[in-house]
């Protein structure tokens, strides 16, 4: 409904227009009249109504004064003259001052309401005007984080404007881009932290990360776009490591008791411009990647260099060969010990320079191997994307520290080694027989465990608890009845000696000989040698 008011000095006139009008119309409410310019003016500030029809000819304020005043503190007004003066010169300034129609008394019926319609369309099509702008608006700043974002990911991802055009083009965002130096902060969780699966958590996290970037860095930060977990932030002015440290302390401080959680941070080098965010933001990401040797909670900067990309690491096909070996003759360990070899290697350099990609591609490539050539590739990796609801490349791929990947991919051979001898049990008697053998052709040498676990492809530790499980007895015990049986033998010619029976079983002290043989057979060597001679 449209609020109007009538302003003129005569009472009659007043009247007329309201009849015209009729205000039968619901589009159309009569709010108040006025007789005098100074009642009409006092009426349009207290009602602001959206049409005034007023005479320019009225006391205490005339209607040109009165359309003046209006046109500057009222201007939503919408003004219809209507006077018996037919003068060019009021028409003309009337509307010069925005006047909507000016109308000769007396009014003809269908003129005023063609102006008054017309007003009415005019005010509905603005209203609509208005309305469609304040949507768009609205919609602009709802998307405005999300058009921001991208911006910035743009900027430090794919980047081709020159720094004048980005400054321009954030001034839109509110973004200060000002400044000739930048650096570039990536922060993320040590942990798993997905945005949609763990969404408190995440929202908490980004939120506290963002404002202590800003309070103790003047940072912006926003989320990276293809690893939303991964917070970029961009910091104006020079050396500002110890402004962004302090803001990882302190996160790293809340986050621990707050979700239990750890974060690490890389530092770029800093830059003049903010054309180069796009070479800062790899050399921080770069530098992110140093926790995978330092462990959680690492705050790093990016020099030159720090993280190598020439994949030297490669698989030694003899290693690989006697790890494949040891798995199926049963001997774990010997297979596992490859990895913490590796693994300790890696660790144990100066400064360890391998990206952590090329070192989870290499072990990837191990266990791949390892497979294929146990032909158990296929059956093993669906059973494991069915137990862990992931396949086994893409957990390693998200492992953040070398020690994890350690540990998972010594989880997997040991998923592959139970694997292929559910499918491939060992023979192990037939193992044992062949010990025996080597024993029994070697007891007068000083035959070690070492010696025979070599023979048979088996670590030493894990033959001798073969060695146990098999036979009853230790190694050194049936070495030891080897080596008694065959002295029996050797006793029973006259012409050796004692001393020699000793040493030709391996002994080289025939007291010791003696003392063992009485053990043995609860006789002493002479009086066996004596009833056997």
């Amino acid at each position: 409904m449209l609020k109007l008011i009538i302003a003129d000095d005569e009472k009659w006139v007043r009247t007329a227009i309201k009849s015209i009008i009729g205000f039968d119309d619901p589009e159309f409410s009569l709010v108040s009249e006025a007789s005098n310019g100074i009642e009409a003016l006092e009426l349009c500030r207290q009602h602001k109504p959206d049409i005034l029809i007023t005479d320019i000819k009225m006391p205490g304020l005339n209607g040109l004064e009165l359309i003046s005043e209006l046109a500057r503190t009222l201007p939503d007004v919408r003004i219809v003259v209507i006077s018996g003066y037919n003068d060019f010169d009021y028409a003309r300034t009337a509307m010069r001052y925005g006047v909507k129609d000016y109308l000769l008394k007396p009014v003809d019926e269908n003129e005023l309401h063609q102006v008054l319609n017309r007003i009415k369309n005019e005010i509905i099509e603005r209203e609509e005007q208005k309305h469609e702008s304040e949507s768009k608006q609205k919609q602009y700043e709802n998307a405005l984080p999300v058009i921001s974002e991208a911006f910035l990911n743009k900027l430090v991802s794919r980047n081709a404007m020159t720094s004048e055009n980005i400054r321009n083009e954030s001034q839109k965002y509110g973004i200060d881009l000002s400044g000739d130096s930048f650096t570039v902060c990536v922060t993320s969780p040590d942990t798993s932290l997905r945005e949609g699966e763990d969404q408190g958590a995440y929202d908490y996290y980004r939120i506290l990360v963002k404002r202590s970037m800003k309070r103790f860095a003047g940072a912006v930060t926003f989320p990276y776009e293809n690893d939303r977990s991964m917070l970029v932030s961009i910091i104006r002015g020079k050396s500002p490591g110890e402004r962004i440290k302090r803001a990882h302390d302190i996160c790293s401080r809340i986050l621990r008791k707050k979700l239990g959680i750890s974060i690490s941070c890389g530092i770029s080098a800093e830059a003049h411009s903010p054309g180069m965010l796009q070479n800062l933001f790899p050399d921080a990401a770069a530098a992110l990647d140093a926790r995978f040797w330092k462990g959680p909670g690492t705050a790093a900067f990016h020099t030159p260099g720090c993280l190598s990309e020439d994949p030297k690491l490669s698989l030694d096909q003899d290693t690989l060969n006697k790890i494949i070996l040891n798995i199926k003759l049963s001997n774990l360990q010997t297979a596992l010990s490859f990895i913490e070899s590796v693994s300790d290697s890696l660790k144990a350099s100066p400064a360890p320079n391998y990206k952590p990609a090329l070192v989870m591609e290499f072990f990837w490539q191990f266990i791949q191997s390892v497979i294929t050539i146990l032909n158990i590739q296929l059956p093993f990796i669906h059973q494991e994307s069915v137990v862990s609801g992931r396949h086994p490349y893409d957990r390693i791929r998200e492992i953040r520290f070398c020690s994890d990947l350690e540990d998972y991919v010594k989880e997997l051979l040991r998923r592959i080694y139970d694997f292929y001898h559910d499918k491939n049990p060992v023979d192990n008697a037939n193992i044992i027989e062949n010990a025996k053998r080597v024993i029994e052709n070697n007891f007068a040498g000083d035959i070690s465990l070492e010696q025979v676990a070599r023979h048979v492809h088996l670590s030493p530790a894990y033959l001798s608890e073969l060695f146990k499980k098999q036979t009853g007895m230790s190694f050194i015990d049936y070495k030891t009845i080897v080596r008694i049986e065959n002295a029996k033998k050797l006793l029973s010619d006259p012409s050796v000696t004692i001393s020699e029976v000793s040493a030709k079983v391996g002994y080289s002290d025939p007291k010791y000989f003696s003392k063992l043989f009485k053990k043995i057979t609860g006789k002493t060597v002479y009086v066996f040698k004596k009833g056997h001679s």
